[in-house]
């Protein structure tokens, strides 16, 4: 492929070098697809799937992504050669934790390949991926979103790599490019395949610890909006095996399953 943004000069993805990438490691995670411009990875991958349900594993990945979203249909746009917008289809047998608590495990993925970039990186709970600035505040790099297909989930991962400042969504946003952390785009969708297909192994006493560790939310004092419209607040003390979030509040300990974390304030581990 030939195609550049215009206004930008952002280069496409260039489907060989992924491999390329992906051929330096022990990956069996070799079917991917690259497109110049989609509507939704995620749904292009549901689609795949509805057509041939006994697929084994496969990835998409597009240069722009013009309808993404994450949890509760929040949009997420990906400008064209600005970010990543990958979904990898993965059957739940392949994992060794339980199925509810994948999105933390491609979050801890994802972390990890942020990490290795030199970035200090933290997860929120339960589908955030956050970056530590030079000023210690925390914004927000990036997102995932798993959905449940058949035998298969679909993970959905967003991150903003070269996006300017006058293209972030919000304040609290930011990108690799703007925190001075270079890589192109192609070496780190093949960090993430292979990032993924590690946490697969993991069992609840290996990812657990890992999470806790890279977790921006536990032992902070957060407010958790919840679909019911009720408002929880407390201490995030900790994650448990199926991923819901322990709060300890004024009125005994309770499971968060899902809702929007708010963090108010720190407090002391």
């Amino acid at each position: 492929m030939d195609i550049k943004d215009v206004k930008r000069g952002r280069p496409a993805l260039d489907p060989d070098l992924i491999l390329s990438e992906l051929a330096k490691t022990s990956s069996k995670w070799l079917d991917i697809k690259v497109f110049a411009q989609v509507e939704s990875t995620n749904d292009l991958a549901i689609s795949q799937l509805s057509n041939n349900p006994n697929e084994s594993v496969f990835a998409i990945t597009a240069d722009e992504q013009l309808k993404g979203r994450g949890r509760l249909q929040r949009e997420w746009h990906s400008p064209f050669g600005a970010g990543i917008a990958l979904s990898v289809a993965v059957p739940t047998k392949v994992f060794s934790c339980e199925v509810s608590a994948i999105p933390l495990l491609v979050g801890i993925a994802a972390n990890n390949c942020l990490k290795n970039l030199g970035a200090k990186a933290k997860l929120k709970w339960p589908n955030d991926l956050m970056i530590e600035t030079d000023s210690a505040e925390l914004k927000k790099i990036g997102g995932i979103l798993v959905q449940r297909q058949g035998d298969h989930v679909v993970i959905g991962i967003g991150i903003n790599t070269d996006l300017e400042v006058e293209e972030l969504p919000t304040e609290a946003a930011t990108s690799l490019s703007l925190l001075d952390i270079r890589t192109s785009r192609e070496t780190l969708i093949a960090a993430l395949l292979v990032e993924f297909e590690k946490v697969t192994k993991l069992g609840t006493e290996d990812w657990l610890p890992l999470y806790m560790n890279d977790s921006s939310t536990i032992g902070t004092q957060v407010s958790v909006a919840r679909k019911s419209d009720s408002l929880v607040t407390g201490v995030a003390v900790a994650v448990m095996k199926s991923g819901e979030l322990l709060l300890d509040t004024e009125d005994g300990q309770i499971e968060i399953t899902s809702g929007d974390v708010l963090q108010v304030r720190p407090t002391l581990r």
